[in-house]
């Protein structure tokens, strides 16, 4: 193969990159087209031969199932491997029932594991088309394969064994009598297996998969993956086609993944109901606190150290107030996710802000530029886009330079289905190398303000991440920073 010639359907940029990477890495001449779209890729389905197509099952105009038939429909032989983040098992087998050769989850992917799943499955779809050809090449291919291949009567009786395929496996299906060894398969999956076989033999041309543990040794089961394919009404064939391959590794794989899934669930479930006890329980007490504090008279209190003390204990009251506060927000938006989304305008949000902070405008010389011609509104959440303005805003003015007057802008654009917002302003800045890794976490501070709390930022990320969103930010010392929130457009166009 002089090169590789690839259509990679994807339209998350950090998985498309990442992809890209590993095929540059595992194959020396790979030539790779990239669709955002279905409809983009079934055109170039159209127009060009690809030796594979890897697929990703979310995208913007087609997901899942319908995905996979219209690029099935439309190939014509040419291999398909589904890359997702989806993992479940009945869904892959229906996958592979439908003609995909390959399910791969994103997160398991490997340079490694790519090329292997790539070869494979352009080498399985060479077999594949091959067998429906003639008898001679389809014999040919039975004995050669790296798989292992079987033809079967309707009988249980086997016709055909790859030899390198029961090499390769080390099993042994046939009894003495010639029919296929049942005995073999785990009582668990006996019957099931045998029931397969003959649904399958009833249906010409029908294909199943099915995985099943199946005894190699005295002690020794191994997890087999079983392909069925009816090919008795086919003169060359006139039996029905066993495909077989170990698949013992990837099933450790799966039920590692599946505990550890199981695990951090619960983790993360534990986490929430010992965040929703902390607060519950502290919220009593510390609003019996605050009504004592409020209490106090200062004045009347003729010992210095006693007042001191107790300016103390209010001012640590309070502090203690505003945390459990802080934190409750916190609590609320990862608790709360799927939210109702509704039409928003940038401008009716900024100018509302705006009123807010009237105070804190007036006291200084602010200049504030909008620009949403491009994209004047979005679906989202009205509650945490005005809390994510006004806590951009309100920091723009904290940390506005004293050598220049402060000046914000805001801006939309429309980047495919993504509306960006982008906020700048002309402030201290910050140092992007020493901050970068903790610039949106929890009660980080990176100014020496007593009025900065640390939480505003990470409020702001946790509210746009919530709903699917993205933010990066730029800055620099004494120039100024700019954010930039990327919304994914999922229920409409703005207007």
């Amino acid at each position: 193969m002089n090169h590789l010639n690839i259509l990679l359907v994807e339209d998350n940029d950090g998985d498309y990159l990442l992809v890209e990477e590993y095929l540059n890495e595992v194959f020396p001449n790979v030539i790779i087209e990239h669709s955002w779209l279905l409809s983009e890729a079934k055109k170039s389905i159209t127009q060009n031969k690809f030796d594979i197509i890897l697929l990703d099952l979310t995208l913007p105009d087609s997901n899942g199932i319908e995905s996979i038939k219209e690029i099935i429909e439309l190939v014509e032989g040419t291999p398909v491997i589904v890359l997702t983040g989806y993992a479940d098992k009945n869904f892959a087998v229906d996958t592979m029932q439908m003609g995909v050769q390959d399910y791969l989850i994103k997160d398991e992917v490997t340079p490694i594991i790519l090329q292997k799943s790539i070869s494979y499955s352009i080498e399985r779809n060479k077999i594949q088309q091959l067998f429906l050809k003639n008898e001679k090449r389809f014999r040919s291919i039975v004995e050669n394969s790296a798989d292992g291949y079987a033809l079967i009567e309707l009988s249980g009786k086997i016709c055909d064994l790859s030899p390198l395929g029961k090499i390769r496996f080390n099993i042994n299906p046939i009894n003495a009598d010639g029919y296929f060894r049942t005995d073999l398969i785990h009582d668990d999956y006996r019957s099931i297996t045998i029931k397969t076989f003959f649904e399958v033999s009833k249906i010409p041309g029908e294909i199943r998969n099915l995985e099943a543990l199946y005894q190699v040794d005295d002690n020794d089961f191994r997890w087999i993956e079983f392909t069925l394919y009816n090919l008795l009404e086919d003169p060359s064939v006139r039996a029905i086609v066993l495909n077989y391959r170990d698949i013992t590794i990837r099933k450790h794989q799966e039920e590692q993944r599946l505990e550890l899934i199981e695990e951090l669930i619960q983790s993360n479930a534990d986490l929430k109901q010992f965040g929703f006890i902390t607060t519950h329980n502290l919220r009593a007490p510390l609003t019996n606190l605050l009504a004592i504090v409020e209490l106090l008279d200062m004045n009347k209190i003729p010992d210095k150290s006693t007042k001191e003390l107790l300016g103390a204990f209010k001012t640590a009251t309070f502090q203690l107030n505003d945390t459990l506060n802080d934190l409750i927000k916190v609590l609320f938006i990862k608790q709360n996710k799927y939210v109702a989304l509704n039409l928003i305008y940038f401008q009716t949000i900024v100018e509302r802000n705006i009123h807010d902070l009237k105070a804190l405008i007036n006291s200084a010389e602010i200049l504030i530029n909008t620009d949403f011609s491009e994209a004047p509104s979005i679906f989202f959440d009205a509650n945490y886009l005005e809390s994510i303005l006004l806590n951009l805003m309100s920091n723009s003015i904290k940390f506005a330079s004293s050598e220049r007057k402060l000046q914000i802008n805001l801006k939309t654009k429309i980047e495919d289905d993504y509306i960006i917002l982008e906020f700048s302003d002309n402030g201290i800045g910050m140092d992007m190398e020493r901050v970068k890794d903790r610039i949106f976490g929890l009660y980080q501070r990176f100014h020496e303000r007593s009025d900065s709390k640390g939480i505003g930022l990470y409020l702001i990320h946790s509210q746009v991440t919530a709903l699917g969103g993205k933010i990066s930010v730029s800055s620099k010392v004494n120039e100024g920073t700019t954010f930039y929130i990327k919304f994914k457009q999922t229920l409409g166009k703005t207007e």
